[in-house]
């Protein structure tokens, strides 16, 4: 009897190219939805057998394998992992985050220590800005996802991450991959990237969809650029530099993590290699 493997998808506008096709595949799998830091720890524990997760989260395990092909990545200014506040970036001292994605609270971390700044105090707060008010406020709030492109008409300061990776290394950024351990069968990787070929010939429509799911965040055309210019789902060489190089400057900040690593990939067979 083939195995029902269980998916872990994410309802992000930017995911959504790779992900709303997953339904389409009728009774081969079941797709449980979440934040991609949740999918992660899922993935880690078992209960899921291939995840759309942070790509921070390929080195932590021998066995992970990434599907080749398609990720979610940048190459320049993301418009959906911002930083927000009125403080200059060399003030910012404590950082209110939402813990949606791993990467780029990584990401934060990476770019302070290239400016040559100190760590940030991290504390973790809801998808919005309220952490800016109150008694003890923040002095910035990291929000990803359709949380940032709600708030991006606000009139603060924000701060691109994808904008300041690219500005400080000349290379793309990569968010999350598909991750899987080296056993996954070769008929769930195939289907994982013909999902991906359809839904991304659809992304007008999912601009629409999201459009009228979240009125008045983005107009459709806004939408659809977003999906077309500012996210990339393309990985090629230069994004696996990238995934190298990001490792590299990691690992000179947490010496817990395996200095040898490189990206594990599936072979175009479904083989992992």
């Amino acid at each position: 009897m083939q195995m029902i493997p269980k998916i872990g998808s994410i309802n992000f506008l930017n995911a959504d190219p790779l992900c709303k096709e997953l339904g389409a595949v009728e009774n081969r799998w079941e797709i449980i939805e979440s934040l991609p830091s949740e999918l992660a720890a899922a993935l880690r524990k078992g209960d899921l057998d291939i995840a759309l997760v942070p790509q921070v989260e390929a080195c932590l395990k021998p066995s992970y394998r990434i599907i080749p092909g398609f990720c979610i990545s940048c190459d320049g200014a993301v418009g959906s992992i911002l930083l927000f506040g009125d403080q200059p970036w060399e003030e910012i001292r404590r950082v209110a985050v939402d813990r949606a994605s791993n990467s780029s609270l990584a990401l934060l971390s990476v770019l302070r220590h290239l400016d040559g700044l100190p760590p940030l105090e991290i504390e973790e707060g809801p998808s919005d800005l309220s952490k800016l008010k109150g008694p003890n406020p923040a002095d910035a709030v990291l929000l990803i996802g359709d949380a940032a492109l709600r708030y991006a008409k606000k009139d603060l300061q924000q701060y691109d991450l994808g904008s300041m990776w690219k500005s400080r290394t000349g290379l793309p950024f990569v968010f999350a991959v598909w991750l899987a351990n080296s056993d996954l069968p070769e008929w769930v990787i195939s289907s994982i990237k013909n999902s991906a070929l359809r839904g991304l010939s659809r992304r007008r429509e999912w601009a629409e969809h999201f459009c009228r799911q979240h009125s008045g965040v983005l107009d459709v055309e806004q939408a659809l650029h977003y999906l077309e210019y500012n996210i990339r789902y393309e990985l090629g060489d230069s994004q696996i530099e990238a995934l190298v190089y990001f490792h590299k400057l990691r690992c000179e900040l947490d010496s817990s993590l395996d200095t040898s690593w490189v990206p594990k990939f599936f072979d175009l067979k479904g083989q992992s290699s």
